[in-house]
């Protein structure tokens, strides 16, 4: 589903345009051309980001759409038109209570080198644990967010985020998320989220037809 109302442009094309750009950062990041190409391609991005720009919505993507949910097209994690997501691919158990996504970080995604930033995988646990909160049925938004880092995280690497419902109390729903490779847990997570006022006298298929406008 389009999140542009006026838009004509499928799903499909903005994905695959988005992904274009997410492999210009990589080139961008890691070319040994000479400066005159450097040059000339940087004339050349300078054109297409104008044409580009001559119509834009204003604001953030999220603004002007209008949702409310947390993996719209604008999101810094999933998000379909966001050239700095990934972006990850949740699969959801039948009763929402548990989400797994594979992927494979590459060079953009730096810390020490060799290895993912832990300013990403924060983040990445982030968005994993509050998108498992909300399919558990009990959304909110991040009070806390505790993590443990097990071991370093390698790039270039496969890699699997897990995240699955600890318990609720009230309006403060907690859930638990990991970063697995194949020599084990990466870093774990226990994250905190908060219902905000504005759902809380929302019946639970008012909350999930919130949830099913991302």
């Amino acid at each position: 589903m389009s999140e542009t109302p006026q838009s004509t442009v499928p799903a499909e094309l903005y994905a695959s345009f988005t992904q274009s750009v997410r492999d210009l950062a990589d080139a961008t990041l890691r070319t040994t051309v000479e400066a005159d190409e450097v040059a000339r391609a940087q004339a050349e991005v300078e054109a297409i980001t104008a044409r580009l720009a001559a119509s834009q919505i204003p604001g953030t993507h999220g603004e002007h759409c209008g949702h409310t949910g947390v993996a719209g097209w604008g999101n810094t994690v999933v998000g379909l038109r966001n050239a700095a997501a990934m972006p990850l691919e949740f699969t959801f158990t039948e009763d929402g209570n548990r989400l797994s996504a594979d992927f494979t970080p590459g060079a953009l995604y730096e810390g020490p080198p060799g290895h993912l930033h832990g300013g990403v995988i924060a983040l990445l646990l982030d968005q994993a644990t509050g998108e498992l909160a909300a399919s558990s049925g009990h959304p909110g938004l991040t009070a806390n967010l505790s993590i443990n880092y097990k071991m370093p995280t390698k790039l270039n690497t496969p890699l699997r985020i897990e995240a699955w419902y600890d318990r609720t109390e009230g309006v403060k729903t907690w859930t638990r998320g990991q970063i697995v490779s194949e020599h084990g847990v990466c870093a774990e997570a226990v994250g905190l989220f908060i219902m905000p006022k504005w759902l809380r006298g929302l019946s639970p298929e008012e909350i999930e037809k919130q949830r099913q406008r991302d």
